[in-house]
């Protein structure tokens, strides 16, 4: 079935921009990195440092709402640009000057803190690539979510992207556990993204419970054609539908569900007949 198409994504979008080439109008205000640039010979370096400045400005203006995820995506972009120009290298001038930058980039305001720090560790553990995509995932999951009030269908398609992403992830998890002990490994982001709890990250919507309200409002249409007998069946058929919806919805380990609590459905409920009697209009 058709799901979420990650390259129409924040995460996805925002790494392609941070790979875009970037001339010398995003830098040039740096004061601290203009100087520090004259003296890095390797021109790859410069081009990445220059990108690093335009990347932490985008998210000053165009990302400040994500600033703590679009920092995590930068420092490991920087990471990754430090391993490939100088692993095993004596020389640091990309990795110490892009501290420069990150200290160089702050907002505006009285206070003027920097947009993001540096972190050489912007995730929990060893296997950095596999937690950038859980990251990834987690916003999507979370930006998609609205979604599923649109319509039926879009309830699907997020449930068949968290289906394939819970699946992908197991089999990651499972190849790496086959080789070292993951109870000693931390795969969490925050508590509602973590590899830790794979039914917490990977909850699905129950779209036909919450898509009954279709049927609330066809019963709603024609109570006006109805009897009184049969509005007080459907009286109580609407009670049976009011009561499972909110059963189905209640997730007591789950903040994202707080606001939904269960009602126990009156023991006697099937039993109760309801009976509508009509006033005389008054002449």
């Amino acid at each position: 079935m058709e799901d979420i198409d990650e390259n129409e994504q924040t995460p996805k979008i925002f790494e392609n921009r941070m790979n875009e080439p970037e001339d010398e109008s995003k830098w040039s205000d740096l004061i601290a990195y203009k100087a520090y640039r004259q003296f890095i010979n390797d021109e790859a370096k410069k081009k990445v440092l220059d990108k690093l400045a335009r990347n932490i400005k985008l998210i000053k203006s165009e990302y400040s709402g994500s600033r703590k995820k679009r920092c995590r995506d930068v420092n490991h972009w920087i990471n990754e640009k430090i391993k490939t120009l100088e692993n095993n290298k004596s020389e640091r001038d990309l990795k110490d000057t892009s501290y420069t930058i990150f200290n160089e980039i702050k907002w505006n305001g009285e206070n003027k803190d920097k947009v993001c720090n540096r972190d050489e560790e912007p995730y929990p553990n060893k296997d950095v690539d596999l937690m950038k995509e859980l990251d990834d995932y987690c916003e999507i999951r979370d930006n998609n979510l609205c979604n599923v009030l649109k319509d039926k269908n879009e309830c699907s398609k997020y449930n068949s992207y968290v289906n394939r992403k819970k699946q992908y992830f197991s089999d990651e998890k499972n190849q790496i556990c086959d080789t070292s002990d993951c109870s000693k490994i931390n795969y969490t982001i925050d508590a509602n993204c973590t590899l830790n709890n794979m039914d917490n990250t990977f909850r699905k919507i129950n779209c036909d419970c919450l898509y009954k309200t279709e049927e609330l409002k066809k019963i709603y249409d024609t109570i006006k054609e109805r009897s009184p007998l049969e509005i007080g069946s459907i009286i109580s058929r609407f009670r049976r539908i009011k009561y499972d919806f909110k059963r189905n919805f209640e997730r007591e380990d789950d903040d994202r569900y707080s606001l939904y609590h269960s009602e126990k459905i009156p023991a006697d409920s099937e039993n109760k007949h309801y009976y509508i009697e009509y006033a005389r209009p008054h002449n």
